[in-house]
């Protein structure tokens, strides 16, 4: 009668065992659903930022930019942080990172909004668009003629900060445009 009673003892042990095993495996396989999860809707966020990068450099391209219109409140998207900005021989950039600031990022006066499809879902994204003042046209040639606006470029640098499937996964990507 007592062996009868210490098999059923490790019966018991082995089955308890065998359970929290198996509740160890479930709770892994969450975890890697969940990391999957958030690697797809990175990758989301980051196609979502490059097609906002093109945008914004159509936007660039294909809008008769007003200097005049960039300023340090970065109004509707447009900044600018330097001097002299439709001065080529005078025209200093100065030193700025207004990607950095997250308050820029949460108003919308201060920012150029887009929404794009992507696979059926509606993603947004948000840019702004820095003018950086002048290069020359052609690098390798002479000197430019300052006073002589064929010869230069105008030089901006694009940031948008794009979003997953929701509000949690944010990229930002950078570019430079030169027109």
């Amino acid at each position: 009668m007592r062996c009868q009673g210490s098999t059923l003892l490790v019966c018991l042990i082995l089955l308890v065992m065998l359970t929290i095993v198996g509740l160890a495996a479930i709770d892994s396989s969450s975890l890697e659903e969940k990391v999957t999860g958030n690697f797809r809707d990175l990758q989301t966020a980051f196609r979502s930022g490059e097609e906002g990068l093109l945008k914004a450099e159509a936007f660039v391209k294909d809008t008769n930019l007003d200097l005049a219109r960039f300023n340090s409140a970065c109004q509707k998207g447009l900044c600018f942080f330097g001097t002299d900005a439709e001065s080529i021989a005078n025209c200093r950039a100065g030193v700025s990172s207004p990607w950095r600031d997250q308050d820029i990022w949460q108003d919308a006066a201060r920012t150029q909004a887009l929404t794009m499809d992507l696979n059926g879902r509606l993603l947004k994204a948000l840019y702004i668009v820095e003018f950086r003042c002048y290069l020359a046209r052609d690098i390798e040639g002479p000197d430019p003629d300052i006073t002589n606006v064929n010869e230069w470029l105008q030089f901006y640098r694009i940031t948008v900060k794009a979003y997953g499937n929701g509000d949690n996964t944010s990229v930002m990507l950078q570019t430079t445009y030169t027109k």
